[in-house]
């Protein structure tokens, strides 16, 4: 039996040209290059949520407006962009302005422009500021005045926790506002405002104000300026507002009504020149506006004042020694401190009583 044998030729597969072109280009990639591929596609991943969460912002804005208008307020500005990418997201808007027509007494104020920003993953926490010059209006009519104000900063803080009470911050550096309709200033070095929303007494916001050389022209206040001087060194008032609003007031200050509410101030300091005065009280606003309280104060430096009185005229000189030893007798027998005087300011019916004395305005 014969076997014949035969030679069978390996076959040759044959690889499509694309597909030895995909593997030559893959294997020409240095791996480490495939972290930053990586890379590059988180950051585009982020890229579409920076910018999604930007044309969000940008509508809620929108709608926020709009929403002010059915309360007849109006909200326009020119031009609203978004930046900060991509560490922040930043809402710029140009010529903004905020006009409250429908409030109590009508007013409004613009800047050239605003700005609020946020981090993109901490959304509930709101950083605005606006540049100078602003325009401010009061009033209407022959009423109507009409400020220009300036500021080195202008700053806001606002804070939405969830399930915490919101809080505002506001922060005025070296700002001067001037009355455009008459030639009247007033400035401070520093003027600083924080609320609160008081989380056990439903519609209640605590507010404190603070003031730091506050300077008064003589045209604002001529007679008490000619008393104690133009310079308030120290404003200090910590305070607690029941207000009709409510809850509103943080998101439009232009639906805080006083009337029909409480202010309750549990410390309050004024330090002007060489007088200076502490306070503690309530006072309830009547729905038709009428108010009724009582405060208890204490005040130093009643010589300077009776010095200023007898400077400007409107005290006898004869009368300074008369005058200065009955406020040294009722300094002893209030029980303050030596050069202080303890008196109730009692507000019946709007008017205002220092002790049992009534001032008149």
């Amino acid at each position: 039996m014969h076997y014949r044998w035969q030679v069978v030729q390996p076959t040759t597969v044959c690889t499509p040209p694309q597909y030895r072109k995909s593997g030559l280009m893959l294997n020409r990639i240095p791996k480490i290059s495939y972290p930053l591929l990586g890379l590059l596609l988180l950051m585009g991943l982020y890229w579409i949520y920076w910018s999604t969460l930007a044309d969000r912002m940008k509508v809620e804005v929108e709608n926020w407006a709009a929403a002010q208008s059915r309360n007849g307020i109006t909200v326009t500005w020119d031009d609203m962009r978004a930046r900060g990418w991509p560490l922040r997201l930043r809402l710029e808007l140009d010529n903004l302005r905020y006009d409250a027509a429908n409030a109590d007494v009508p007013w409004s104020w613009t800047t050239p422009e605003f700005h609020a920003h946020a981090l993109p993953y901490r959304l509930n926490h709101i950083i605005a500021s606006a540049k100078s010059p602003m325009q401010v209006t009061y009033g209407t009519a022959e009423a109507q005045q009409d400020w220009e104000v300036t500021a080195d900063g202008t700053d806001a803080s606002y804070v939405m926790e969830s399930g915490a009470p919101a809080r505002l911050a506001i922060d005025l550096q070296s700002v001067v506002a001037t009355r455009l309709d008459l030639p009247a200033t007033v400035g401070a070095e520093r003027l600083q405002l924080h609320a609160r929303k008081a989380d056990d007494v439903p519609g209640a916001v605590d507010i404190a104000l603070r003031g730091a050389d506050i300077a008064m022209g003589k045209t604002l206040a001529p007679g008490i300026t000619d008393i104690l001087g133009p310079l308030i060194n120290h404003v200090g008032i910590q305070s607690r507002v029941t207000a009709n609003a409510g809850d509103n007031v943080f998101q439009d200050i232009a639906l805080l009504q006083l009337e029909g509410s409480e202010i309750q101030v549990s410390q309050g300091t004024v330090t002007w020149g060489d007088t200076g005065a502490t306070g503690t009280g309530k006072l309830e606003i009547a729905p038709d506006g009428t108010s009724n309280g009582r405060f208890d104060t204490t005040l130093k430096g009643h010589d300077t004042i009776v010095d200023g009185l007898i400077a400007q005229e409107l005290v006898a000189r004869n009368l300074e020694g008369t005058l200065k030893s009955a406020l040294a007798i009722l300094s002893l027998t209030s029980g303050a401190d030596p050069g202080h005087i303890r008196l109730p300011v009692i507000i019946r019916d709007s008017e205002v009583f220092l002790g049992p004395v009534p001032l008149r305005m």
